[in-house]
């Protein structure tokens, strides 16, 4: 693949091409349908997003563990975008290196694969040599940029409509999704986010963020320390002891990001992390972060400690404070209780067992029999929060596990916030160059 189609025409006709497709696929399914069709429309949709690249791989992402009805061979194809089908060629990300970094490839790395382990929505990732150690280059895509100015510019208007007769500032949703994933094409940015989430969980012991080579990173390529690990699909493979205890990690992982460090990693799709034995995690991918204000985050721990502590009483100020609820006289806090009940369900108890039944049991709440959806905002900062929470429990639920995370949310809830911040470039500090520990 030579470069990426950011033409509005060309994605446009792409996106219609997917379009037709699910909607012919919707109809077979009404006449009956087989398991070869499914599969056969689950490699469709993962060409045509993977080509696409941008919004549209990312839209793909998270079509691939999320259930929203999609056929189950659909979404294993479409497992396959988690770390993407279809790369760039290899002379046109040697070229982005190079002309990044200001060398010949053969001066900058010791060893550098052509063929890469990981094509992403924004770029791809390969595995190399530096200074006698594994590293990870994650090279930019030439002209991702333009792909997200195609991509938005047709969401501006379906948002405006979706959003008629709503509390729901759909323009300013789509403004917030397009400020995140532009920051996504700054890996300047995103390394400084990774250093900052490497010092914040520096001593967990269960969760690794991967160093960044700084002496090799710009804006357009970021080289960290190689993890090893196995994927998604291979630990869902493992015993239960060990998908359990990974789950247990990634949940502590999210919550701690948001009560104790105010920022989160708002990308939470499964290749986005390996695994280990033992519950180890690692997180790869720091481009897509949200920091939140420290209001916001202490409403929603209000809002989580009463309905984790079944606190009645204090709930509807809670909502309030988190700005949901703008017009709290019209909304049904019988309702509203029952929403948040669900979506805590999984730290009610002790132990939860994720399963579909409970998932689709919840899904009533997003169709428009739910009256507070009229009434109901959605704050860009409390969109990062809610999509953390459900794709957590996506993730998990393909885990297919049992789990104890009472003690885990309820112990973050307890955690002072303490902001992170950005950690700037430090060239030539201790991560960069021969320093690097091997693992």
């Amino acid at each position: 693949m030579k470069r990426i189609p950011h033409r509005f025409f060309a994605r446009a006709s792409a996106t219609a091409r997917v379009a037709g497709r699910l909607g012919l696929s919707a109809t077979r399914r009404v006449v009956g349908h087989s398991a070869l069709e499914d599969a056969r429309l689950g490699e469709f949709m993962t060409q045509e997003l993977d080509q696409m690249k941008g919004l549209a791989m990312k839209v793909g992402q998270i079509l691939s563990y999320m259930d929203v009805g999609l056929p189950e061979d659909t979404v294993g194809k479409l497992a396959k975008l988690q770390t993407g089908v279809s790369p760039l060629d290899a002379e046109v990300i040697r070229a982005q290196v190079q002309h990044s970094l200001g060398a010949p490839l053969e001066q900058l790395f010791e060893r550098f694969d052509g063929k890469p382990v990981a094509a992403a929505s924004v770029g791809q990732v390969h595995r190399a040599r530096f200074a006698g150690n594994e590293v990870a280059v994650k090279v930019r895509y030439p002209g991702v940029e333009q792909t997200l100015v195609s991509d938005f510019a047709r969401l501006v208007p379906i948002a405006r409509l979706a959003s008629v007769a709503t509390q729901v500032d759909g323009q300013a949703l789509v403004a917030e999704l397009r400020d995140r994933m532009r920051l996504e094409c700054d890996y300047g940015q995103e390394a400084a986010w990774q250093r900052a989430f490497a010092q914040a969980f520096a001593d967990d012991s269960d969760l690794r963020v991967p160093g960044v080579v700084a002496s090799r990173s710009t804006g357009d390529v970021l080289t960290t320390h190689w993890c090893d690990g196995q994927s998604f699909e291979k630990l869902c493979e493992e015993p239960p002891l060990q998908r359990e205890a990974a789950a247990r990690t990634l949940a502590r992982f999210a919550f701690m990001s948001v009560f104790a460090h105010g920022a989160l990693q708002a990308d939470p799709h499964p290749g986005n992390f390996i695994f280990r034995p033992a519950g180890e995690v690692v997180a790869l991918d720091f481009g897509c972060v949200r920091p939140f204000d420290a209001e916001v985050v202490e409403a929603f721990r209000a809002v989580a400690r009463c309905v984790v502590l079944r606190d009645r009483s204090s709930f509807r100020d809670a909502v309030v404070r988190l700005g949901i609820a703008p017009r709290p006289r019209k909304l049904d806090w019988d309702g509203m209780w029952a929403m948040m009940g669900w979506m805590f369900e999984p730290y009610l108890e002790a132990r939860f067992r994720f399963e579909r039944s409970w998932w689709q049991s919840g899904l009533h709440f997003t169709r428009p029999s739910n009256r507070n959806l009229r009434h109901q905002a959605l704050p860009p900062q409390y969109l990062w929060l809610q999509r953390m929470q459900f794709g957590l429990h996506a993730v998990l639920l393909r885990l297919d596990v049992e789990v104890a995370l009472r003690d885990v949310l309820l112990d973050t809830l307890e955690q002072p916030l303490k902001p992170i911040t950005p950690i700037a470039d430090p060239r030539g500090g201790p991560e960069d160059g021969a320093r690097i520990q091997p693992e």
